[in-house]
């Protein structure tokens, strides 16, 4: 183990990052028109381009038109759209919730922007070219009428793929950095002209390298106009001035070429960042191992006296802020499920080589010391444990968990690295993956994930398997009929009908998902995203269209541990102890407990709870588990790779719980499900979060290769006292060690979480951990901030 030097108590950011973060902090979300006028526009004039093409014209339009700003203070430059917080519109993929919720986007209950009347006026007048043309609107014409009644009854869904790209990968920028983007156009057109080549598909690629490449230099020019205007009265005006100039030359340079130092990288990668957000709006375009992939630019710039830590560490910040206008816009649906939104701009940190030993260096300290002191939602910050790492980036992890920032997640090597590897990854990839989204583990430039492509009900499963298929809340049939409770003899019988629920719904999941898949690829494909991720160029493939190295589909399991504990219920109480009938106990659920709240506190207090380290619940639960990931992967998608499990779900346990009856584990209808993915269900994990630990160890985290999320609260009290922060880390290890797949921690008290509900003004920048994502907390749903303040608050460790 290597443990760098530490910076030691940082004093607080610099006086131009304050001014930045203030700045940033009083304005406001707005919904931005400007994307969706110049795309329609530009559809519009290239209608009868071949669709490849028109997309790549399409990108570079946007790029060439959209308006364009360097504010003060600023180091590294670019723009999403005009406003510092806004958030572009994407009509090309669906138009009915623009055109029907516009008007609900100031006044709903979290996510709210500011929209003008103007701007909707713009966009209704948008409105009627979309209609029929958009992804949605073409999806919904593709799905077979009998799929289409069972989407409708909420137990599976998809609504993010319908409105966004699929975003969910990480660019390969370690390539892309050496590359640069013009040597990288000239090899597409060089491609264009080999026999056989898909010509359209390359062409499309090089405008788009191009289209990035002019972009940067708009901004080269309007640095040296700024310059050229600037009146220099006083020394901070002939600063900014020589600033103003450096910028110009910095985009006039990258990322047309390679980079030649740290701060050249910083840019290069964050106009990247941006052009991928404006192309297909979609998630999680993370930043990869950015510790690995900038720590030669950082050496040799430090080594050459261009940098010193200080300098290194402002423009690193000046990096954070920027990361932190990227925003995004959903619907009302979408924001149920995607509440913060979770725009995953991940950093990962630490883990091993190749040959496993340690890869923390100094850039690893650098990066929590600069989201320490930026401490705003983005980026989020992935950290790798494995055996070697050391004790001096886990007590500097401790540090930033213990001030609040509520952002560190941890996981496991060694656990991540084998579920690769069984589905497929090669070894010599398998080491250098990267977190995307909330627990999503990918190899960098070479993966398509399509992650949280869409959520299966559970617990709703379950219902339906004690109700022979029936909706216990409205009575209408959902699922296949698999017995009637009265005739269960056993508790196997009642595990094989929750068994077939969730084969059925699977299927229609994964068939509804296919046919999203392929529109996907027939109606917006990607050029842009195609130059950044790996076996698109070299095999002539369109990112959507499989070219990337893997290809899989990731489906999401919600409630497991509610299933499970509700299972484990039945099968104590019922079938071991013969406590309740099981027509009895069906039949006050379907009452939602009405008259016997002494059964449902039987439910609660006599069966044993996931998180408690109990074997015999632990096991039920992995069982629930294993049922869901086992049946997806029969499926495989049109990309010819699998689909795989994931048990995260950032906001989803809420509204899919609002359509869930009453639970066997006591839980009332309409409460959520557990949160997370794997987080025991609230107030239930009594034994301390070693209990926890010991029984998210015991599940089979291999069979879910795309991640499961465990969220936990602490008083910050746990922190207090000597030798507690290396206590925590030395939890943070044993959580790794178990064979954990992913933690994360908010560390505030329910005071603050109560009085930020009560005072949102006072708690702008409180962030808080929803799922594997942070958000800021007083942006969030009432009911989703109640969710979060009922999640158990561990005292110690």
């Amino acid at each position: 183990m290597t443990n760098f030097p530490d910076r030691g108590i940082l004093t607080g950011m610099n006086s131009r990052i304050a001014r930045l973060k203030q700045e940033f902090l009083d304005s406001t979300r707005q919904a931005d028109t400007e994307r969706a006028e110049i795309v329609t526009e530009s559809y519009q004039r290239h209608e009868r381009l071949p669709v490849m093409l028109k997309k790549a014209y399409v990108f570079r339009d946007i790029l060439e038109r959209m308006s364009i700003d360097i504010r003060p203070d600023e180091l590294i430059v670019g723009n999403q759209n005009k406003n510092r917080r806004g958030a572009p519109f994407f009509p090309e993929y669906a138009i009915d919730w623009i055109r029907d919720q516009m008007g609900d986007l100031m006044t709903r209950k979290g996510d709210r922007f500011f929209i003008s009347e103007g701007q909707k006026a713009e966009l209704r007048a948008l409105v009627p070219y979309w209609e029929g043309r958009c992804l949605r609107d073409e999806v919904l014409k593709r799905l077979p009428e009998d799929l289409k009644a069972i989407h409708s009854l909420g137990v599976f869904g998809n609504e993010n793929y319908t409105m966004s790209g699929p975003g969910h990968m990480s660019p390969n920028y370690t390539y892309l950095l050496k590359k640069g983007y013009a040597a990288l156009a000239e090899e597409c057109r060089m491609k264009m002209s080999q026999p056989g080549a898909p010509r359209d598909f390359y062409e499309a690629c090089a405008i788009s390298c191009e289209a990035l490449i002019n972009f940067a230099g708009r901004y080269a020019d309007l640095a040296e106009n700024l310059a050229d205007e600037m009146g220099c009265s006083t020394d901070a005006d002939v600063a900014r001035q020589r600033e103003l100039r450096e910028i110009s030359r910095i985009c006039r340079r990258v990322p047309a070429a390679p980079p030649s130092g740290f701060r050249e990288a910083l840019q290069f990668i964050y106009f990247c960042q941006i052009a991928i957000q404006l192309e297909a709006n979609g998630l999680s375009i993370v930043l990869g191992r950015l510790d690995q992939t900038l720590i030669d630019y950082y050496r040799r710039d430090i080594s050459s006296g261009e940098l010193t830590e200080d300098s290194a560490m402002e423009i690193l910040e000046c990096f954070f802020l920027k990361l932190n206008e990227v925003d995004k816009i959903y619907s009302n649906q979408a924001t149920r499920f995607l509440q913060g939104p979770g725009h995953g701009q991940c950093i990962t940190l630490g883990g091993c080589r190749e040959d496993r030993s340690d890869a923390t260096n100094e850039l690893s300290y650098m990066i929590l010391d600069a989201d320490y002191e930026v401490r705003l939602v983005q980026p989020d910050i992935a950290l790798r444990i494995h055996k070697g790492t050391p004790d001096g980036l886990l007590r500097k992890a401790t540090i930033n968990i213990r001030a609040g920032i509520n952002k560190i997640k941890i996981f496991g090597d060694d656990v991540i690295i084998r579920a690769m590897e069984d589905i497929g990854i090669d070894r010599k990839d398998a080491w250098n993956f990267n977190l995307l989204g909330c627990s999503e583990a990918v190899i960098e430039g070479k993966t398509n994930s399509w992650g949280n492509s869409g959520h299966v009900n559970l617990a709703k499963c379950l219902e339906l398997a004690l109700n022979n298929g029936v909706c216990m809340l409205s009575g209408a049939r959902m699922g296949p009929a698999t017995g009637n409770p009265e005739d269960f003899s056993s508790f196997d019988a009642v595990l094989a009908a929750f068994k077939s629920q969730v084969q059925y719904f699977v299927r229609h999941l994964t068939e509804y998902d296919n046919i999203l898949d392929a529109a996907h690829a027939d109606l917006v494909p990607l050029p842009f995203y195609s130059t950044v991720v790996e076996g698109c160029l070299e095999r002539g493939i369109e990112f959507n269209r499989g070219g990337a190295v893997y290809n899989t589909s990731c489906p999401l399991g919600v409630g497991p541990v509610t299933t499970g504990d509700s299972l484990y219920a039945i099968r104590k109480l019922v079938f071991d102890e013969h406590r309740v009938s099981l027509p009895d106990l069906v039949k006050a659920l379907r009452g939602d407990f009405a008259d016997q709240e002494p059964l449902r506190q039987m439910l609660i207090n006599r069966a044993p709870k996931f998180g408690n380290d109990i074997d015999e619940v632990d096991e039920v639960c992995n069982t629930v588990l294993r049922i869901f990931c086992d049946e997806l992967r029969l499926y495989t998608n049109p990309r010819g790779g699998p689909f795989i499990g994931a048990l995260y779900y950032l906001s989803a346990n809420i509204p899919f719980g609002l359509k869930t009856a009453a639970s066997a584990d006591g839980r009332k209808a309409g409460q959520p499900l557990n949160d997370g993915g794997i987080s025991p269900n609230h107030g239930m994990d009594r034994n301390g979060p070693t209990a926890v630990a010991k029984s998210v160890g015991k599940l089979d985290n291999m069979k879910v290769p795309h991640g499961c999320v465990l969220n936990q609260r602490f008083h910050p009290s746990v922190f207090e006292g000597e030798g507690k922060i290396e206590l925590f880390a030395d939890y943070m290890r044993g959580f790794i060690d178990l064979g954990g797949w992913e933690c994360q921690y908010n560390v505030v008290t329910t005071e603050t979480l109560k009085d930020a509900q009560s005072h949102p003004e006072k708690y702008g920048d409180l962030v808080v951990r929803v799922a594997g994502y942070s958000a800021y907390f007083t942006a969030l749903e009432k009911e989703l901030q109640d969710d979060i303040i009922n999640r158990t608050e561990q005292v110690h460790v």
